[in-house]
C-alpha cells in the first residue's frame, strides 16, 4: 500500500513538473532562403542579393520543413541605415493544419517616395522556439 502511495504520489510530482515548464521539441526548420523580384509557384527560381532602385517588389521566399500544426513564422525587413537598423515592416504566417513542408513567402513593395539605396536584410524566425534567426542581407543600388 505504501508503495503504490508512494509510486502515485512521483507519478503526480512528475506530471506537474512538465505540465510548468514549456518544452518547444520542434524539429521545424527553413531553407531554401532565396530572394528575387517576381516569383513561380509561391517561390524565387534563382537567389539575388543585388536590386536597382526601379523594381516594384522584392521577395523573400523559403521552405518550411518538419512543421507542427500552427508553427508560426516572421520575417522582419530591416533597412541598415547607418548604425542603427530600422524595421520597416514585420509579418508572421502561420502554417494553420497543415504538416510537414510548406513554401513561404514575404515581399516588400517599392516605397511610394522610391527604394532608399543602402543596405537591407530579412530576417526569418520560427516563432517560439530557439532556433537561430536566419538573416538575409541584400542591397538597392
Amino acid at each position: 500500500m505504501k508503495k503504490s502511495i508512494f509510486i502515485l504520489f512521483c507519478s503526480i510530482c512528475i506530471s506537474l513538473l512538465f505540465s510548468a515548464c514549456e518544452i518547444n521539441l520542434s524539429t521545424a526548420r527553413i531553407t531554401d532562403v532565396k530572394m528575387c523580384t517576381s516569383l513561380s509557384d509561391n517561390q524565387c527560381l534563382a537567389d539575388n542579393n543585388s536590386f536597382t532602385t526601379n523594381e516594384a517588389e522584392i521577395y523573400i521566399s523559403c521552405t518550411l520543413k518538419n512543421a507542427p500544426e500552427n508553427t508560426d513564422v516572421q520575417f522582419s525587413w530591416l533597412y541598415m541605415a547607418q548604425q542603427d537598423p530600422f524595421t520597416i515592416d514585420q509579418v508572421v504566417l502561420s502554417s494553420g493544419d497543415q504538416l510537414g513542408s510548406l513554401q513561404l513567402q514575404s515581399s516588400l513593395s517599392k516605397p511610394n517616395n522610391g527604394w532608399p539605396r543602402g543596405a537591407y536584410e530579412v530576417q526569418i524566425q520560427i516563432m517560439g522556439t530557439e532556433k537561430a534567426v536566419i538573416v538575409k542581407q541584400f542591397i538597392v543600388e
